[in-house]
């Protein structure tokens, strides 16, 4: 996918996520009486504004958050004329402020219900997790685990799914112990429960191999060597290769599936490698020279396509219908296992389990936005989804600048009788300012390092 579209569904994904979280606060701020002056998407020069009674909406030109700016909001502002206080936020009772606060993450944990609501009423289609082949000298192999078994359960949840194997494993990075595995055989209706241990288990990767770790290898359907998709300006591209074509022939070699024309390539960097294909039942000779490309040490050729997508059996395939009732009720388990998720992962952070590696920031959240949308409008609304978890429950951090502080001192003051001085509030959000800006930098670094 290009630029151009990657921008484009990660501009859309952060529109939709900030709209309703700042919908969260103005509809509450409107309910409890207080007037809203500015109910902003965006920050800088505004780019389109309109007024609606007594507040002005405005689509600003920076597209990284929003906000929305309440009358009597802010200690600068001139005092408040006394026929003008029910009208001000700030002369709120303390429970009405914490209210509008929390509105906001509120609002985009039920947005993340409604999209997953959507996603699980459309019904879903996964592939049954069932192992193809166990790697040599691996976890995997040393706790007894044999090709041809089918995982139903992970650590005493059951698992229908390589989906449900990866939600599973995901909540053990950086764990120490045993992943606990139960496979079954499908010939003779079987299964057998497997121990595989863990050190620390991924902690310092940001791109974690959760199987290939374990040794595990997902069985596939054999892959012809159908070209399914062409990376633009890639050298596939420049030599001519389009999808659909079917590879016949490399240097002269006979090509019987993508897995081995793949490592052809692979083993080739910067070669020029003469090819033989069919196009629409015509013979076509063309040559491709691949990129060179390093990673960890290791030099490889890189052609820039990918396969079509192959032919599952049936009986891998698992449909899930939901109906009404069950896709909502499956989308609060969803929105309450990513916050869990969210939680824990935030936990193993700050306690060095789990590696700042794993840090994205606004390169990684657009790339991820526009592969979810090129895999298809599922994907897309779950991509939604996991995001505006993300920012519900970021929000509620009890950091000063973000709604989670600002609640913090709103029940402090109701605790105590009285709001906290304005030398300590200040204080606190200059630490506060600090901590999220030092988080985006590092944010920020870890998207160039992965460039």
């Amino acid at each position: 996918m290009d630029v151009v579209k990657i921008v484009f569904f990660a501009l859309i994904a952060l529109f939709v996520l900030v709209t309703f979280h700042e919908f969260g606060h103005y509809w509450v701020a409107r309910k409890c009486g207080v007037r809203v002056l500015r109910f902003s998407i965006g920050f800088g020069k505004p780019l389109l504004r309109w007024q609606r009674d007594d507040t002005e909406f405005v689509l600003a030109g920076i597209p990284l958050g929003g906000y929305v700016k309440m009358y009597g909001e802010s200690t600068d502002e001139e005092p408040v004329p006394e026929d003008q206080k029910h009208l001000s936020f700030s002369h709120k009772s303390v429970w009405q402020r914490m209210a509008i606060v929390v509105a906001g993450p509120i609002a985009n944990l039920l947005l993340a219900i409604f999209i997953y609501f959507l996603v699980f009423l459309g019904g879903t289609r996964e592939i049954a997790p069932l192992i193809g082949d166990v790697q040599q000298n691996s976890i995997a192999e040393a706790a007894g685990v044999n090709p041809g078994l089918e995982i139903i359960r992970v650590d005493s949840e059951p698992v229908a799914s390589w989906a449900d194997v990866f939600d599973q494993l995901l909540n053990r990075i950086g764990e120490t112990g045993y992943v606990e595995i139960e496979a079954l055989a499908p010939e003779s209706g079987l299964s057998n429960l497997y121990s595989l241990p863990i050190n620390s288990w991924l902690r310092d990767t940001d791109q974690p191999d959760f199987l290939g770790s374990l040794g595990l290898i997902p069985y596939t359907p054999e892959v012809d060597a159908v070209i399914g998709q062409v990376v633009a300006d890639s050298p596939a591209q420049r030599a001519g290769l389009q999808v659909g074509d079917q590879i016949l022939e490399t240097d002269k070699v006979s090509i019987e599936s993508w897995e081995q024309w793949r490592e052809i390539v692979r083993s080739s960097p910067s070669r020029m490698l003469t090819m033989r294909i069919e196009r629409e039942g015509e013979l076509l000779n063309l040559e491709l020279m691949p990129d060179e490309i390093e990673e960890g040490g290791e030099v490889y050729g890189l052609a820039g396509v990918a396969p079509q997508a192959p032919d599952w059996p049936e009986e891998l395939l698992r449909d899930r219908q939901y109906g009404l009732i069950g896709a909502l009720q499956a989308g609060f388990d969803k929105t309450w296992s990513s916050s869990l998720f969210i939680l824990d992962s935030l936990k193993k952070l700050i306690t060095g389990q789990v590696s700042t590696k794993s840090l994205g920031g606004p390169v990684s959240i657009a790339k991820f936005a526009g592969a979810s949308a090129e895999a298809g409008w599922q994907s897309f609304l779950s991509f939604l989804g996991i995001m505006s978890v993300m920012l519900g429950i970021m929000n509620l951090l009890p950091i000063p600048v973000l709604d989670g502080g600002h609640l913090l001192f709103y029940m402090i003051e109701a605790v105590k009788g009285s709001p906290l001085s304005e030398a300590i509030q200040a204080a606190a959000m200059r630490v506060g300012v600090s901590i999220v800006f030092g988080i985006m930098l590092l944010a920020l670094y870890n998207d160039f390092a992965r460039l």
